[in-house]
């Protein structure tokens, strides 16, 4: 067994302070774009895990959720410490540094939407991670979960040993079950490509339905 030296909190507390800050929205915004129109507008409460130096948390507190309150974590305490200055302005954005797995929030708290990008497979668990976000979800609510580090990238593959720090690989297919095990529905998969050449990021999303005839489907391009 592989033993690996970084937590994922030192290695973005530190990228929280160098360049890698800027590279990550910059590498992402492209996909999350792409991403954020599966996001309707909204008056409740929008939940983003992994929330980098604030810019995909701004944007929805600017648009879809202008009238609503968006709350932002972050495993990194610098990293959130960046985006509470991003968003100094934005009175509808509220931001907590903390392990998603042990966070609670407000008594009786919960989310109408829950969007993640590149930060479950940090977890010691994904599946644990999966489950937690149904548990604060509202009925009706949607989780968007977005991977670039899956089995079907190869590419991705080397990124535990280049960073020293543990990282739980999953196929598509374990996604799409792992939603289902946690009791989400209306399961859909997506590749959001940034370009033709890009191996892309995988999308998994799923509601929490009320309804115990939800149906489950795959959906996807490479």
């Amino acid at each position: 067994m592989i033993e690996y030296n970084r937590t994922a909190q030192s290695v973005f507390d530190d990228w929280a302070q160098d360049y890698h800050v800027e590279g990550m929205e910059n590498g992402h915004w492209p996909a999350v774009r792409q991403i954020f129109p599966h996001i309707a507008e909204s008056n409740g409460n929008y939940l983003e895990v992994g929330i980098g130096n604030g810019y995909g948390i701004s944007h929805i507190a600017q648009n879809q959720y202008k009238h609503g309150q968006c709350y932002g974590l972050d495993i990194s305490s610098e990293m959130a410490a960046l985006t509470a200055k991003r968003t100094a302005d934005q009175s509808n954005v509220h931001i907590h540094a903390g392990d998603f797995l042990k966070w609670q929030p407000a008594q009786g708290q919960l989310f109408d939407t829950i969007f993640s990008m590149e930060v479950f497979y940090y977890f010691a668990s994904i599946q644990s991670g999966i489950e937690k976000a149904f548990s604060l979800l509202k009925y009706g609510g949607k989780l968007l979960l977005c991977v670039n580090f899956y089995e079907e990238n190869a590419e991705s593959h080397s990124w535990p040993g280049e960073l020293d720090t543990p990282m739980e690989l999953w196929n598509r297919q374990q996604y799409f079950e792992g939603f289902k095990q946690a009791g989400l529905k209306n399961i859909t998969q997506k590749i959001i490509k940034k370009n033709p050449d890009d191996a892309g990021t995988l999308l998994t999303l799923g509601v929490k339905s009320d309804r115990k005839d939800g149906q489950c489907q795959v959906k996807g391009t490479r």
